[in-house]
């Protein structure tokens, strides 16, 4: 039973979901990127995020499985992600530049190009290691929610604790399936928060 919950919250925190929760956290807060927007340009938003940096990246994954390009949409083999990594790194750009284009707070667009640098991060590091990609979208989710509740206000705070015991559950069930090692874990989420944290501290200062 505890095996299945695991597996569930592996799922759910997949990290090309990340954006849409994050954004989707920044919409419900009471902060003025709340208030700022209207309801119909808020749906808007989180429409095209879903798209453009989950729905797109896994649609593009489920073509390479079945023309050959793939053996499993898990990409436990590290050569097998380039080409996955490669395509998400577009979709994710792409995303920033259409929200370049929409009347939105320069934070969502930091957000999402930050969310594309540790994608890029992630692909280059596979070049020579394989580093849990689980661990680095949670890392990064933990590290821009600090920053959030450093620029925005404490009630991000929770949210921050939340995602950091999620990390911790979610590299346990990596372990347990011998997906990586501690060490790909503990690189991934370090990689993902020291990402996140310095990119979008940086642009938004």
């Amino acid at each position: 039973m505890f095996n299945r919950f695991l597996n569930l919250l592996t799922w759910l925190s997949h990290p090309l979901l990340i954006p849409t929760y994050l954004i989707l956290l920044l919409f419900r807060s009471n902060t003025y990127l709340a208030y700022t927007l209207s309801p119909s340009l808020q749906r808007i938003i989180l429409i095209t995020i879903f798209v453009l940096t989950f729905l797109m990246p896994l649609l593009s994954s489920v073509l390479l499985l079945r023309r050959g390009g793939l053996q499993s949409l898990l990409l436990e083999d590290r050569k097998s992600r380039y080409v996955p990594y490669f395509f998400t790194l577009i979709y994710y750009v792409a995303c920033y530049y259409f929200l370049l284009k929409l009347p939105v707070s320069s934070v969502i667009k930091i957000l999402i190009l930050a969310a594309a640098c540790c994608i890029a991060l992630a692909f280059i590091i596979n070049f020579f290691w394989k580093i849990s990609i689980h661990l680095i979208g949670l890392g990064g989710m933990t590290g821009a929610l600090y920053v959030l509740s450093v620029l925005l206000g404490n009630e991000f705070i929770l949210p921050m604790i939340l995602c950091f015991i999620l990390s911790g559950l979610v590299a346990s069930a990596r372990l347990l399936h011998g997906a990586h090692t501690p060490w790909q874990l503990y690189a991934g989420f370090l990689a993902g928060f020291v990402c996140e944290y310095f990119f979008i501290m940086y642009s938004l200062s």
